[in-house]
């Protein structure tokens, strides 16, 4: 029997407000370098015509800074952490960011980019999400995905000396979450790229680049990023 706990709790976004998460945000020497490598990663795959930005899982909405710096004049995001929604409310109340889930949205504006970085492995439902992102792009709109690496070996899979609880859901699907001695990580649904690849392709998009990055935090990313057919 799968380990729905485990499941549930890596698409609950209130996990963001408990644990080691909380530190993990807190430490703004961290995130500074982690965002700006992230950046470095996306902005060249961003549209030079592009002047709307909607951002999936935005969190404090921090890429906002960087987008207007490149010339885009709209933002949005979107962020279901209430603790990550209040702090991005408390930093940035200029931005127009919205409390919910891509999935409960009912969004109407389109926009010429979309960006999701480190959120689709709290998807429920890839699906539906992503024919929503396809609603959210104009014609020939550009979607941007990174997400953290498939490990075909993800059931000896360790790294800064952690443990792991694993639990397999399929070929193409795994949750795990890190444990050490007083508290957990956070968990996530991790998904092969071809499997977003298979379900962006079912929504109408399709994959213009897909290629790993092995310089953001402690494990390699997948960077895809996608056209509106």
């Amino acid at each position: 029997m799968k380990n729905q706990k485990l499941i549930d709790f890596a698409t609950n976004p209130e996990q963001y407000s408990t644990g080691e998460a909380t530190s993990w945000i807190d430490d703004e020497n961290r995130q500074k370098e982690q965002r700006e490598r992230f950046w470095n990663a996306i902005k060249d795959f961003i549209p030079s015509h592009c002047n709307s930005v909607f951002d999936i899982g935005c969190g404090s909405g921090w890429l906002a800074e960087f987008l207007f710096k490149l010339g885009v004049k709209k933002y949005e995001g979107i962020e279901p952490s209430l603790r990550n929604y209040n702090i991005a409310k408390e930093k940035n109340s200029n931005l127009q960011i919205f409390r919910n889930s891509l999935e409960d949205s009912d969004l109407e504006s389109t926009f010429d980019c979309v960006v999701a970085i480190m959120m689709l492995s709290h998807l429920k439902d890839v699906d539906n999400s992503f024919r929503k992102i396809y609603e959210l792009l104009n014609d020939n709109g550009i979607f941007i995905v990174v997400l953290s690496a498939f490990h075909e070996e993800y059931d000896r899979y360790q790294r800064n000396g952690r443990t792991y609880e694993v639990e397999i859901i399929d070929e193409d699907q795994y949750v795990d979450r890190s444990v050490n001695n007083t508290s957990y990580g956070i968990a996530d649904i991790n998904r092969r790229p071809e499997y977003y690849i298979k379900k962006a392709n079912e929504a109408g998009l399709s994959l213009l680049k897909y290629t790993k990055i092995e310089d953001i935090g402690y494990s390699p990313k997948d960077l895809l990023v996608f056209k509106k057919s």
